[in-house]
C-alpha cells in the first residue's frame, strides 16, 4: 500500500435509520433510504478472521492474503493484506487503494500490550477491595 495511493477510510450514516456501512452510491442496504452521507473514521481496525489463498483468482498474486477486520462504528471490511497473516484480534490500518481495501499490521499501543500498568493491577482477583 503506497501512501499517495491510500484514500482516507470513511463509512456512510443513514439519516433515516442511523445505519453505518461502507459507503457506496446505492441506497441505504437497511431502510432504502437515499439520504446517506459519508463521514470520515480512524484508518484503524481488528482483524476478526484471516485466510490465505494459495491460488488466488487470475490477476493476483500467490500468496493472496484476505482479512475480515472491524472498523469504526462496528463496520467490518474485508480487505487484502499487505505483510504477515494477521490472528484475530490483531490491530490493523486499514486503507482504500482504488476499488480495493487494504490492511497492514499495526502496532499495538502500550495499554494493548500490557504495558504501563502497576504489577498489582494485572494480578487476578476483584480490582479493589473493599474496606473491613
Amino acid at each position: 500500500m503506497t501512501k499517495a495511493a491510500a484514500t482516507p477510510l470513511a463509512l456512510s450514516r443513514c439519516e433515516a435509520c442511523h445505519t453505518r456501512f461502507l459507503p457506496s452510491d446505492s441506497p441505504c442496504p437497511k431502510c432504502g433510504s437515499t439520504r446517506v452521507h459519508p463521514y470520515p473514521v480512524p484508518d484503524h481496525g481488528r482483524a476478526i478472521a484471516a485466510t490465505e489463498l494459495s491460488a488466488p483468482a487470475p490477476g493476483w498474486a500467490a500468496p493472496h492474503r484476505l482479512v475480515l477486520a472491524e472498523v469504526a462504528d462496528g463496520v467490518r471490511v474485508l480487505a487484502v493484506v499487505d505483510g504477515a497473516l494477521p490472528s484475530p484480534g490483531d490491530p490493523l490500518r486499514i486503507a482504500l487503494d482504488g476499488a480495493t481495501y487494504r490492511a497492514r499490521p499495526a502496532a499495538a499501543s502500550p495499554r494493548e500490550r500490557g504495558e504501563g500498568e502497576s504489577p498489582k493491577a494485572r494480578r487476578a482477583g476483584p480490582p479493589f477491595e473493599p474496606p473491613r
